[in-house]
């Protein structure tokens, strides 16, 4: 009887511990740009654009395809410079107007696209390395740090990995 009470309350902790660790976990962010493969998977992982930093901007900076956050603290937009196609993503703090230039994300060259909020705090965009393979990226402006960078195929490129043929192919 004293070893079932025991197992009883170790069953208890292990449950208890196993919860916690749970709710403790961020919930699922959904992926606004629908990719083929889940690119939200937890833990998240920043190999990509390890020198990825953000530096404060001096001046007045201008910018396309602002986005505001939904609490309206923050801006986001692509700002592109003479050396850079792609563009890079800057921020700014609404009410101090301090901006901030994310910088060290890989292939400037390419284009940036899709760049919406997932909440108030994260940021998401991106980054086209050729036309079937590109590069998404989640940014933490509370901390201003990426906080995730993980390939993706495009939907052709995913439908011939599943199916082992080319899914534009109609004669077979």
């Amino acid at each position: 009887m004293k070893i079932f009470f025991y197992e009883l309350v170790l069953l208890s902790v292990v449950v208890s511990t196993a919860r916690s660790q749970r709710a403790s976990e961020p919930p699922a962010v959904p992926d606004p740009h629908h990719h083929p493969v889940p690119v939200h998977e937890r833990p998240w992982h920043n190999d990509l654009a390890p020198d990825a930093r953000f530096i404060r901007l001096e001046g007045s900076v201008a910018g396309h395809d602002t986005v505001l956050s939904p609490n309206r603290r923050w801006r986001a937009y692509i700002r592109y410079t003479q050396n850079e196609q792609g563009g890079r993503i800057c921020l700014q703090a609404v009410q101090s107007g301090r901006q901030y230039e994310l910088r060290g994300i890989p292939l400037p060259y390419r284009p940036i696209s899709n760049l919406v909020w997932l909440d108030n705090h994260l940021l998401t965009f991106d980054r086209w390395s050729q036309p079937h393979h590109g590069v998404h990226y989640v940014v933490d402006v509370l901390h201003l740090r990426l906080v995730l960078s993980t390939p993706f195929p495009d939907e052709f490129i995913f439908r011939k990995q599943e199916t082992g043929k080319d899914t534009l192919d109609q004669h077979h």
